[in-house]
């Protein structure tokens, strides 16, 4: 059982409906079930992965957090398309897909400072907005018939949360460690 702990920006529930929506039609389309679809409930926008951090630790982070993203507004986002990622290699998801903002960046540059600032050591993935829809079946990463599609959907997110993921054998279990809101 592996558990780690990251940072997402919450999509408020009407934009987790739309993508959801969006999800049921291409999952119609996906008879060999290649792709094992999570439900709305696990859609979220990771800023930051944390790794295993000691539980005593989060309020302390999360005060941090409150202190250094106080400045940050809620955050406008656009989703432009739902494609397999990463682009590069064998692709291992499906993703919703955000365009760049500079509002979007500068949250997420803040909040990877502060977690360094308070000492912990982020785990170094390149950020690409992205919110995970499924993941791709092992088996038919290579041969996968799902193509990218586009999509205009836009939203306003007003909280970052503090979330620990336990990998289990159904699939990740996410429980809210913590809030911070952004108004």
């Amino acid at each position: 059982m592996k558990i780690r702990t990251f940072l997402a920006l919450e999509l408020p529930q009407t934009v987790r409906n739309k993508l959801s929506a969006h999800a049921e039609l291409i999952s119609g389309h996906d008879k060999l079930q290649q792709i094992r679809w999570l439900p709305k409930e696990n859609y979220h926008l990771t800023l930051a992965f944390l790794g295993n951090v000691e539980y005593v630790l989060i309020s302390s982070l999360q005060l941090k957090l409150e202190q250094n993203l106080s400045s940050n507004k809620a955050v406008p986002f656009k989703f432009s398309e739902i494609t397999p990622f990463p682009f590069s290699g064998t692709p291992k998801i499906a993703a919703a897909m955000l365009e760049h903002s500079e509002e979007l960046l500068q949250l997420q540059n803040n909040t990877a400072k502060c977690v360094r600032g308070f000492g912990i050591s982020l785990e170094r993935r390149r950020f690409t907005p992205h919110v995970t829809l499924g993941r791709l079946k092992s088996r038919s990463r290579k041969s996968l018939a799902f193509q990218p599609q586009q999509i205009f959907l836009e939203g306003v997110s007003e909280k970052v949360v503090i979330f620990q993921s336990e990998l289990t054998p159904k699939g990740a279990v996410y429980t809210s460690l913590g809030e911070i809101s952004l108004m």
